[in-house]
């Protein structure tokens, strides 16, 4: 395992919120959610993001796009 500090600090950020919420995997999804939510606006947005250019996301490739 990586030995480098920031990869240190950021195990010890994820083992600590996932201890703060008793290691529940549903609570933990739902906590990155939340933060997703809080901080929008200082991500950065994704591939097809519905965030990005005109707000409408394109599909994932191999896909139909929902028809």
């Amino acid at each position: 395992m990586k030995t480098d500090p920031a990869i240190r600090r950021t195990r010890d950020a994820r083992r600590g919120i996932s201890a703060s919420v008793d290691d529940d995997p549903v609570k933990i999804l739902e906590y990155y959610i939340e933060m997703q939510k809080r901080f929008a606006t200082r991500l950065r947005p994704g591939p097809g993001d519905a965030r990005e250019g005109d707000g409408l996301a394109e599909p994932a490739a191999g896909t139909d796009g929902g028809r």
